[in-house]
């Protein structure tokens, strides 16, 4: 028996195995490290990559995500596990960040009651966490004076999330109309002139 033969088959043919059984291997530890770890469980809604969706299955090879269009999407444990994860449901309060564009005639008396307004309602509204209310004159825009709202809104669920963030928008409506300005929409002034 050429034992020198047998040797150097058996090498190519163990790599030729460990090759071939490598991904599995990185597969099956990132799912384990995904069930000690848990940084997404079963039901959580997350973000990964450019991507959204519900975790509906964590197995021994792929993690599968059910996205926004209602497609099942399946990822390799390894690769699932080294993204960046956003996980919505560990969040503890939720986001409104906006702008708004008052027109440039809207005086400073106005601007000042358009936002002691503002803040009198977000402090008394029921699902704003009060701690987090900001209001401020941003600045100059191209064709309005910008007035930021930032705040948090005290819910997990996004439904609860954009029926708050709806009140707040149709409320912010109502006090620009009560103050007498309106929100300004992009406009140029053309200016011409004559050559003698």
């Amino acid at each position: 028996i050429p034992v020198v033969g047998v040797l150097a088959g058996l090498g190519f043919g163990g790599l030729a195995v460990a090759l071939a059984i490598r991904p599995t291997l990185e597969n099956l530890m990132a799912g384990v490290i995904l069930f000690m770890d848990k940084p997404v469980q079963v039901g959580d809604f997350c973000t990964f990559g450019e991507r959204s969706g519900t975790v509906e299955n964590i197995g021994i090879r792929t993690t599968r995500i059910r996205a926004l269009d209602r497609t099942l999407i399946s990822i390799p444990n390894a690769i699932f596990a080294n993204m960046e994860l956003v996980n919505w449901a560990q969040c503890d309060t939720m986001l409104i960040l906006t702008q708004i564009g008052l027109r440039y005639e809207t005086m400073p008396d106005q601007l000042r009651h358009v936002l002691a307004s503002l803040r009198e309602m977000l402090y008394a509204h029921p699902k704003i966490e009060r701690g987090t209310v900001r209001v401020r004159y941003a600045g100059y825009g191209p064709s309005s004076r910008d007035v930021q709202i930032r705040v948090h809104a005290l819910t997990r669920e996004f439904n609860e999330f954009y029926a708050i963030r709806e009140d707040v928008f149709l409320r912010v409506d109502q006090i620009v109309a009560d103050s007498g300005t309106s929100f300004a929409f992009p406009s140029q002034t053309l200016y011409l002139g004559r050559d003698d």
